[in-house]
């Protein structure tokens, strides 16, 4: 699987799945692989050690974490003190959430942590978020043991990178906020600037629009001599569209008697003046009036300058400036739209900021970024990416560039926190991006094997994507709390609220079983077809889910059959869904037994 390389092949990430459950297992193994994952499975923490024990690599371990012979916790903690296992991502799968449990788990050396039931989709997302770790601790390995030309620089390049950090401590920070990205231009960029942040030569920042300029211009302040003393960003076409007067005079200062109004008599300072010993980021130079362009040489070479309006004393300062532009300067002296000499004293220490098409590799690791940025702000700390929406937003162009990218993340966030979603998919992009990423808009690409109906109804030959609400199937009453369930994915206690339900009750739980086994008798016990009639649109996730669902209902019905007491099946359910389990149960006693799987899911989770 290739993660985040913007188009670079990677080998396929070596997955150990340990999982006791036969079905879950076959169902994790199968959607690992679709995603692209190199999948090893073992029964039980023994049966894995001795994959390990015979050089079986992996880069990223998912296990159980109750399951016979050793435990998940045991397992962690055998694989953490293996010197190849100690930094491989480990991530437990669990039907227990309570929180001693979970601390347990951390300790034994877990990265993450997903309670059952879940949905597939939520653990993919998770798998990718430590699947780049993965591969990123896989790549230095490789480096350190083979190190061919390229590999060494770029592993060269990490450890001066580490040794920059040991030598300026507020560049860790920098790369967390303001530079974000591993790749080599990104990795240059930081040179660039912690070599012109000391010293007073003036920088000229260049780069398209919405590339970070402004990031790297306060970079090159934290990383300055300057740091403790004033910094202040003024955007030129704010100033362009004063009058020339008031503009040069807010730079440069008013002297006596400028006839301005509301500037005193006796003259007022200018912009340099207010920031002396500190830092004047100059953002859109190229806007600035030409003849304010032409008085900032003097006080960028540290020589005196006049007020612009007015008369006064000379005045000197000592400030570092820092331009930005995303034009090209030279081509704007030469046309005389921007003064030579000011040009040829900025030419000498430029730092030009490459655009995402140039870092493609950055893409997932910034979006990972912004999305950290928006969890709280829209009530989504479990948050992750779908791994085919992280495809799409590293294959697509962005003209924009990382402005634009995090106003798509940050709208794709507002999306899910307000349908309630955990994982972000392609369905929560702001527009409709399925011509362009070759996918469809419903969801992300995760599709489950699913076993074949109970009492050998005929599957479904072709996934049915012209769903309905059942024609005449459901009434009036029926539709309304579809709907609601529709809308919030089958999250009862979500859908209860919308209702005005009573969530002690679990009304709208025993009203889902019933409408479950109403539409597993409509469509003749075929329980993809009934899954796709309570689902009500096209949604891959929703449907396996809802699949699970209704077989955890028919083997419950089993259960109670085989234990002669079937009088329980009937309990909560409104008198006029019983003839619907009368024939479940009848059907059971026929010998139609519903497939082996995992435990019914948890209804309010649902």
């Amino acid at each position: 699987m290739s993660v985040g390389d913007g188009g670079r092949r990677e080998p396929a990430v070596r997955v150990l799945l340990v999982e006791d459950e036969p079905d879950l297992r076959t169902t994790l193994r199968y959607n690992l692989r679709r995603a692209g994952y190199d999948v090893t499975e073992a029964g039980h923490g023994v049966e894995a050690l001795e994959l390990v024990a015979r050089g079986q690599a992996m880069d990223l371990v998912i296990s159980d974490v109750m399951m016979p012979q050793m435990d998940g916790f045991e397992l962690a903690r055998r694989l953490r003190a293996m010197p190849s296992f100690s930094e491989t991502p480990v991530i437990f799968l669990t039907a227990r959430g309570e929180s001693a449990d979970r601390v347990e788990g951390f300790r034994a050396g877990a990265d993450d942590y997903l309670t059952k039931p879940f949905d597939v989709e939520a653990l993919l997302a998770r798998v990718q978020v430590q699947a780049r770790r993965a591969v990123v601790a896989r790549g230095l390995r490789e480096q350190v043991q083979r190190p061919s030309p390229e590999a060494a620089g770029a592993f060269d390049l990490f450890a001066k990178v580490a040794e920059w950090e040991r030598r300026f401590p507020a560049l860790a920070v920098i790369r967390r906020d303001a530079i974000v990205g591993q790749s080599p231009r990104t990795l240059h960029l930081l040179r660039e600037v912690l070599l012109r942040a000391p010293g007073k030569d003036p920088v000229l920042i260049v780069g398209d629009t919405g590339t970070g300029k402004t990031g790297v211009a306060e970079a090159l302040w934290r990383l300055g001599p300057r740091a403790d003393k004033p910094f202040r960003v003024v955007n030129c076409a704010e100033l362009a569209a004063a009058d020339a007067a008031i503009t040069l005079g807010k730079l440069f200062g008013y002297g006596k008697n400028s006839g301005l109004n509301n500037v005193p008599r006796e003259g007022q300072q200018g912009l340099l003046e207010d920031l002396d010993g500190g830092t004047l980021f100059l953002d859109e130079i190229h806007q600035l009036p030409l003849t304010a362009q032409a008085m900032l040489l003097l006080p960028v070479e540290g020589r005196p300058f006049n007020p612009a309006v007015g008369k006064g004393m000379e005045r000197r300062v000592d400030v570092k400036f820092i331009f930005a532009t995303n034009m090209d300067l030279k081509g704007e002296a030469v046309a005389g739209r921007f003064p030579s000499d000011l040009y040829q004293r900025l030419s000498a220490s430029q730092i030009r900021v490459p655009g995402l098409a140039e870092r493609r590799e950055d893409i997932s690791t910034l979006a990972e970024h912004f999305l950290d940025e928006c969890k709280e702000e829209f009530d989504l700390p479990d948050a992750g990416f779908a791994p085919s929406l992280m495809r799409h937003l590293v294959q697509r162009d962005w003209p924009g560039n990382v402005r634009e990218l995090r106003g798509a993340v940050r709208e794709m966030a507002r999306r899910a926190a307000f349908e309630q979603d955990a994982v972000l998919t392609v369905a929560h992009l702001p527009e409709a991006p399925a011509a362009a990423a070759g996918e469809p808009v419903t969801g992300p690409e995760v599709v489950a094997p699913v076993p074949a109906p109970a009492g050998g109804a005929p599957a479904a030959t072709a996934p049915d994507h012209t769903h309905d609400d059942g024609g005449g199937t459901w009434d009036e009453m029926e539709l309304e709390k579809l709907s609601a369930l529709r809308r919030h994915r089958f999250k009862i206690s979500a859908a209860e609220r919308e209702l005005g339900l009573s969530t002690r009750s679990r009304t709208l739980t025993n009203q889902l079983r019933a409408l479950c086994f109403k539409a597993l008798s409509t469509r003749k016990w075929n329980v993809e077809e009934a899954a796709r009639l309570v689902v009500g649109r096209p949604h891959p996730t929703l449907e396996f889910r809802m699949v699970e669902r209704m077989q955890s209902y028919m083997r419950m019905v089993d259960q109670h059959v085989a234990a002669h007491t079937t009088e329980l099946v009937f309990n909560n359910i409104p008198r006029v869904y019983r003839r619907f389990l009368e024939e479940a149960v009848e059907r059971s006693r026929a010998g139609h037994k519903a497939p082996a799987g995992p435990g019914a899911p948890v209804e309010e989770d649902a």
